[in-house]
Order: structure tokens, then sequence, then C-alpha cells
């Protein structure tokens, strides 16, 4: 099988949240890629949802769909629902996801000051501080999650953490409503949208991503 796997805004392939779950599903016999963001960190007017699809296309083109698992981590989760409306993966899973970047909803609406000011100050665990304009937002507001999800019928684990304070559960309640059976929700308690540092919590998750890809 093969296991795409795409982070999360500012994400990337050697996080601490892929490091075990890599590993696992290779010694298992799987072909694990997990893909990186295109421009991150050197070009961030270029780094958009748009890019990372792009590029992403470009490996799936190759991939039979009746081999391809698709797994999304947070905004990476809005780009796996897109991708897996085009390429029919045999299954989706989306661990703290939300719907849209730059909605109402989403991270509570903490957007309003990034669009005034044109621009946002990160800091990066791995590329230090990051100036991040607001087309990012502009460019990611083109994709909804609500409006693709019911065009997935293949199986589907939704993981979401209760102590999540960037993705609320009603956020990611929404798209799972909105999904097609077979769908699975798990939602796990003390879990943060950061669950990476949370050595009980990751190994949790791990465990059911696996147990849904070899279920």
């Amino acid at each position: 099988m093969h296991i795409v796997i795409i982070p999360g805004f500012t994400g990337y392939p050697e996080e601490k949240t892929f490091q075990d779950l890599g590993e696992t599903l290779t010694a298992k016999g799987h072909k694990v890629i997990k893909i990186a963001w295109p421009y991150l960190p050197d070009e961030l007017d270029k780094y958009s949802f748009t890019a990372t699809i792009e590029h992403t296309s470009e490996i799936l083109k190759n991939i039979d769909n009746e081999k391809l698992i698709i797994l999304g981590f947070s905004m990476g989760g809005i780009i796996a629902t897109f991708l897996a409306t085009k390429f029919k993966p045999l299954k989706l899973g989306l661990t703290v996801c939300p719907y849209q970047a730059g909605s109402g909803d989403d991270l509570a609406g903490k957007y309003n000051e990034w669009k005034l000011t044109g621009k946002r100050e990160l800091t990066s665990s791995r590329f230090g501080k990051l100036v991040m304009p607001f087309s990012f937002i502009e460019d990611a507001q083109k994709y909804n999650a609500l409006d693709l999800i019911s065009e997935i019928n293949c199986p589907k684990l939704f993981i979401v953490g209760e102590q999540d304070n960037k993705v609320p559960l009603h956020v990611s309640k929404k798209l799972f409503e909105k999904a097609n059976e077979p769908k699975i929700w798990k939602q796990l308690a003390g879990m943060e949208h950061k669950y990476q540092y949370q050595p009980e919590v990751l190994k949790q998750v791990n465990e059911l991503l696996i147990g849904f890809i070899e279920g």
C-alpha cells in the first residue's frame, strides 16, 4: 500500500508527528510518502495550497488508486480531501482537520489581524522566524472541504482532540457530519492540536491510523 502523508501549515516530513508512524508503516511493508509543501521556508510568497496540491498531484498520478491511502493533518487534511475527490484513494484519514483555512469558524476567526497587516510572523521549531503573507489565506480560501467531502465514498477516519484550541471540535464535526458513510469519528480526551508533544496521545493516534489502514 502507498501511504501518502500531508502535513499541516508550516509542517514538514521530518516532524515528530510522522516519525514513528512512518517507521511502523514501512516496517509493515507499506511505501510511505511524506509530502513537503513547496517553497517553505525560502519563498513564502509562493507557499500555498495550490502549489502543494499541484506538487502532490504529480506524485499521486503515478500511484494505483486501489493501493493509495491519503492521510491529512490539520490544514493538510483540506488538501487531502481535495486530492481524494480527484484520485479516489482506498481510504482517507483526517487528523485535527478544519474544513477551510480562513473561514469564520477556523481557528476561532484569528485571521483578522493577519488580513489587516498583510503578514503574520510565525516561529517554526525547524525554520525559526517566518513572515507569512496574507496571500496564503487568499489562496487557501479557494478550498473548502465542506464542498468536497460528500464526493468521497471511501472509508474515512476523523481523529479530533478535545483540548484542541486551534481547530475546535465543532469545526471538524461539521466536516464529519457532511461526509458519507463509511466514516469513523475518534475523539480523544486531553488531545491538543500539537499532540506530537504528548507522547501517550501520539501513540494513541498512531495506533488508530495504523488500525484504520490495515483494517
